[in-house]
């Protein structure tokens, strides 16, 4: 789940290191219809399945637990599911949210009411100065921290962890989500 403690710029330069990331691993739409409809038997429309791929970014962990949400609520609608959901939320909290210190906890909670980020902006957002640190250490982990750039300036969470985060966000602290949108407001402004 995160880089090795191994000379990668080294290695990528030597042209020895063959790497396998997320991006990689993503179900395409044909395989999430055959894990979804094929092997777990949901009955859903092309339409649907590729509904599915878009929202879970084809992160395969994502696809099931949208199969088992399904399959305990066969009359959900698809167009529902996200990362609040019960199945996944459960999940990330457990197997990660709970790995990590609180203050990381807290960044990424507060974080998520920003549709894409860059450290200028946390720190805006949060009344901090340590945010480039904090968004390396989190896409290093492989925390559902998603560079949008090849200089890692610009990162956006997966779309289910957001929902997630979001959703933690309401239940922990709901009173400060207004003030991190006026932060961000007047970063952005």
């Amino acid at each position: 789940r995160s880089d090795p403690p191994l000379p990668l710029g080294l290695l990528r330069a030597r042209g020895t290191l063959g790497e396998i990331r997320a991006h990689d691993l993503a179900f395409t739409v044909d395989e999430a219809r055959e894990l979804l409809v094929e092997r777990e038997g949901i009955a859903l429309s092309e339409a649907d399945v590729a509904l599915l791929v878009e929202r879970t970014e084809g992160w395969p962990a994502g696809l099931y637990l949208a199969a088992l949400s399904l399959q305990a609520s066969p009359d959900l609608d698809v167009t529902g599911f996200g990362g609040d959901d019960r199945f996944v939320a459960d999940y990330l909290r457990s197997e990660h949210l709970s790995q990590l210190e609180p203050k990381d906890v807290e960044f990424l909670t507060r974080t998520s009411v920003l549709d894409r980020m860059t450290a200028p902006l946390c720190d805006a957002v949060l009344d901090r100065n340590d945010s480039a640190e904090t968004l390396a250490d989190l896409e290093h982990a492989n925390l559902f921290v998603v560079a949008l750039d090849h200089r890692s300036g610009w990162y956006r969470y997966h779309h289910l962890f957001r929902d997630m985060l979001q959703a933690e966000l309401a239940r922990r602290e709901p009173e400060v989500v207004r003030d991190l949108n006026a932060r961000a407001a007047t970063w952005c402004a």
